[in-house]
């Protein structure tokens, strides 16, 4: 017998969410087109901003926390990058932390 769980699928299905086995949050409706989305945005575990620096552009990954409170709207890493001619750095992916007065870039692997 699975177990409801409060909330809405991401995915758009409404208050379909159930604990499924395993403990995992997953999906009841039958055409849900991704039922474990829940159990899958859980288990990521970075917690900073990864940034794609591209030669004429770049793309944000904001951490999950920035959807409490909408955090995410008041960020200001998308100013701070916009605000260049070109990126700051080589292009290629980076996890960019906030620190006091800056933010602090670390280039990951490629994958």
């Amino acid at each position: 017998m699975s177990t409801s769980v409060a909330g809405h699928c991401p995915m758009g299905c409404g208050e379909t969410l159930m604990l499924g086995e395993g403990g995992c949050v997953t999906c009841r409706k039958l055409n849900c087109p991704q039922p474990d989305a829940v159990t899958t945005l859980l288990d990521d575990s970075e917690t900073e901003h990864l940034v794609e620096f591209r030669e004429t552009g770049f793309t944000i990954r904001h951490p999950l926390r920035e959807r409490l409170g909408d955090a995410l709207m008041e960020c200001e890493l998308h100013e701070w990058c916009a605000s260049f001619n070109r990126p700051p750095v080589a292009p290629g992916r980076y996890r960019v932390s906030r620190l006091p007065n800056a933010w602090d870039i670390e280039r990951l692997s490629p994958e």
